[in-house]
Parts: C-alpha cells; sequence; structure tokens
C-alpha cells in the first residue's frame, strides 16, 4: 500500500492507493468523488498503443526502409557485401527502367502508326466528302466608311 499526502482538495488528508492482484486500483481514505474522479483519469489515460502503431504490413511491404543486416564474417567481408548488392541494386533499376523505355517507345510507335491510317483513311475519303460552305460573317462597315461610299458614289 502506498500513501500520498495532501489528496485532491484535501492538504491536509492523507490517501492511500492500493494495487489488487487483478492490476485494478483501490482508492482507500478518499471521497467517493475524488476516486470516481481518479478512477477516470486512470481509465482515460491508458497506455494502449494506438491504432497506427498496430497496424501489420507484410513483409513484401514496399512502405519498409531495406534494412542494413550486420554481417558475421568480419568488417573486411562487408564492404565487399555492400558493393555487391549496391550493383545488383543499380542493374536491377537500370534494368527496370530500360523496360520502361523500351514499353514507351512501342507506345509511341503504334500512336504513331495509328495516326498515319486515321490521315490516310481522312485522305481517302475526303474527294467524296461534300464541300463546306463558308461562313461568311457580315462586314461590320463602320458608319464613317459608310459615309464615306456615299461620297464617293455621289462624286461619280
Amino acid at each position: 500500500m502506498e500513501t500520498k499526502p495532501g489528496g485532491r482538495g484535501h492538504p491536509g488528508l492523507k490517501e492511500s492507493v492500493e494495487i489488487c492482484p487483478q492490476g485494478l486500483l483501490v482508492f482507500t481514505g478518499s471521497s467517493e468523488q475524488d476516486s470516481n474522479l481518479a478512477k477516470q483519469f486512470w481509465v482515460a489515460t491508458s497506455m494502449y498503443p494506438t491504432n497506427e502503431s498496430q497496424l501489420v504490413l507484410s513483409r513484401g511491404s514496399s512502405q519498409r526502409l531495406p534494412v542494413a543486416r550486420a554481417s558475421r564474417g568480419g568488417a573486411t567481408e562487408s564492404p565487399d557485401i555492400t558493393a555487391e548488392t549496391l550493383k545488383t541494386q543499380q542493374s536491377e533499376d537500370k534494368e527496370k527502367y530500360l523496360q520502361k523505355a523500351k514499353r514507351r517507345d512501342e507506345i509511341l510507335q503504334l500512336l504513331r502508326k495509328q495516326r498515319e491510317e486515321r490521315i490516310s483513311k481522312e485522305l481517302v475519303s475526303l474527294p467524296y466528302k461534300p464541300k463546306a460552305k463558308g461562313h461568311k460573317a457580315k462586314k461590320v462597315i463602320p458608319e464613317s466608311d459608310k459615309e464615306d461610299q456615299q461620297e464617293v458614289k455621289a462624286l461619280d
């Protein structure tokens, strides 16, 4: 049993806290209101891990960063191993980027081919399409030009 001086709101009162075998707290020597408030406090401040820390990621998850493993062979082998892994990683990355570039080139080539086919089809059908009549917008002639034209006609 542990005793603490100065209970809540009662500076001269000593309250004691007992921890039962089940892990429950028992407040003795305190008012019912103080013990209820203390229970609410301890329940609210329980130290459970947050939901984010309880998430389990699969082993193949790409969210984890690679972890350097300590080698048991000694310090002389460590630089060789890391250099080898670095080279293999770089070669894998290079291969991946080359595949992406090849795929991109294939897509661009296909788009060019489709464009050429579309243009050739349009050229074949062009003589058979009806002639589009050009919609000429009426010219808006300012008043001063109209007056000038009338004066010129009057001179003739």
